[in-house]
């Protein structure tokens, strides 16, 4: 094999490589994908993998508006008696209303821009995502021709080279070898395509009698300093081209010559390409491009389906999904008011959201309808997360204001009338209002049942006076009805 390289590179028959020369596209975005995740061989996990990664590094942004919207639900809730009074106070008035509105909440903290930022970098990464793997799309796709064709031009000029004279041989004995060479190079394409190719391959063309009379001798399949080559198609789980939309039409697996120049427009000039002009006419034509795909082409069974919809599907739904938690999320923060404009917008982009996400899916690659699906199903996955730990920090910051022992099994809704005390916790710490209102309706009772009896008086106000001068706090000794003071505790 290494000979006969050497042989037609001296004889300038060997035909020049094109995809060495494909220009990369060089974005922050594009790095990532295609070399920082190269450690992932397969496209469709490296999008998923980096997916994954991608929203862990902004899970602090999601956390931070999730804290946010929470505690304006908060402030709310807390103001929602007012806000009624403010309402009914102004009646119609609904700009005086919306201002008297935003004093009272600015006043309280309530954040109305906060919670918007994180928003707004999850709507850049998405649009620069968007524009980035579909450029990946149109790179890739242009490559895998470039590889294709570059190994059809090497196998057939090895049979016969349309652009060398053969003086050797007679016209008809040209039309025969020309016609085997296309179609030894077509059956070479498409074994590269779906398998690879490698030395065995080339015994299993040399064994062909058909080829063997037209085959040269040391004809080989491999270029030099290669001992096989992997398999072109770039496919995941049920799509068989992650280049393409996830579509049961359209011929979308394997591309004609119409919807591949659709596909690679950054490519179509020599210029942007940075394939040399001379070969980039040479290849990038319909006819060059029919001949080196023309199996691929007529096999129907394996290029008309790409997919069956279960990505646009899957991306619809999420999105769906996703809106529906946005919105109660920040009508319980009161941002979204139950009837209004807001309410109304929130309602147009419910519908709006899953439908612009369907384009996207049925209209570009499968990797990016991929990366929505992945997005979506962990932003949901981390909601519920940091709804989670938001619920946690809200119950141990109440326990600690109601003077609750950390790990002890007793809540601050209880209403036993042990009370577990702690040092330096706050005084007033499980006062418990019904405690006190009992002891009060006790000794209410006994000043009225004492007909005027002024030491069963004293001595009840005396006892209200106790609580009293703990800040509030109730003595456990009155909160369990026995007196364990002093005076009547047993020696």
């Amino acid at each position: 094999m290494a000979v006969l390289n050497s042989v037609f590179a001296f004889l300038g028959a060997v035909p020049t490589s094109i995809t060495p020369s494909v220009a990369a596209p060089g974005s922050m975005w594009h790095l990532l994908i295609l070399n920082v995740f190269a450690f992932v061989a397969d496209y469709g996990w490296r999008i998923v993998v980096f997916t994954l990664l991608l929203k862990l590094v902004l899970s602090p942004l999601d956390f931070y508006q999730r804290y946010k919207m929470h505690k304006n639900q908060k402030i709310t809730e807390r103001l929602k008696p007012t806000m009624e009074k403010i309402q009914k106070q102004y009646g119609g008035d609904k700009q005086a209303f919306s201002q008297k509105q935003m004093e009272l909440n600015r006043k309280e903290g309530y954040s109305y821009f906060s919670s918007c930022l994180p928003m707004i970098v999850t709507m850049v990464v998405f649009i620069t995502l968007w524009i980035s793997m579909q450029t990946i799309a149109e790179y890739m796709t242009f490559k895998e021709y470039t590889t294709m064709y570059d190994e059809y031009r090497y196998v057939r000029c090895q049979i016969y080279d349309p652009d060398e004279a053969h003086e050797d041989l007679t016209e008809a004995q040209c039309a025969q070898y020309d016609a085997i060479a296309v179609r030894v190079g077509q059956d070479v394409v498409y074994q590269m395509y779906y398998y690879g190719l490698d030395e065995g391959y080339t015994q299993k063309l040399l064994d062909n009698a058909e080829y063997k009379a037209v085959i040269p001798k040391g004809f080989t399949v491999m270029r030099e300093g290669t001992s096989s080559v992997s398999k072109v198609q770039k496919s995941f789980l049920w799509i068989k081209n992650i280049w393409a939309p996830d579509v049961p039409w359209g011929d979308r697996a394997i591309l004609d010559w119409d919807t591949f120049y659709k596909s690679v427009d950054d490519y179509k000039d020599a210029d942007t390409s940075k394939v040399p002009t001379g070969e980039h006419t040479k290849a990038f034509n319909a006819k060059m491009y029919n001949e080196v795909m023309g199996k691929l082409l007529n096999d129907k069974t394996a290029s008309r389906t790409n997919g069956y919809l279960i990505l646009p599907i899957l991306v619809v739904l999420l999105s769906l999904g996703s809106q529906i938690l946005t919105m109660v999320q920040q009508k319980r923060a009161g941002q979204v008011n139950a009837q209004g404009g807001t309410a109304t917008t929130m309602k147009v982009m419910m519908v709006i959201m899953p439908i612009m996400m369907a384009v996207f899916a049925l209209q570009y690659a499968s990797i990016f309808a991929l990366y929505m699906v992945m997005n979506s199903a962990t932003t949901l996955f981390f909601n519920a997360l940091f709804s989670g730990i938001i619920k946690l920090m809200d119950n141990r910051k109440r326990n600690r204001k109601y003077g609750i022992v950390s790990g002890s099994t007793r809540s601050a809704a209880k209403s036993s009338p042990i009370i577990h005390y702690v040092k330096g916790a706050n005084p007033n710490a499980g006062a418990k209002e019904s405690a006190l209102d009992t002891i009060a309706d006790a000794t209410s009772v006994g000043d009225a049942g004492d007909g005027g009896n002024g030491k069963k008086s004293k001595k009840a106000k005396a006892s209200r006076a106790a609580v009293v001068q703990r800040g509030g706090r109730p003595d456990p000794n009155d909160l369990m009805g026995v007196d364990m003071s002093k005076n009547n505790r047993k020696k």
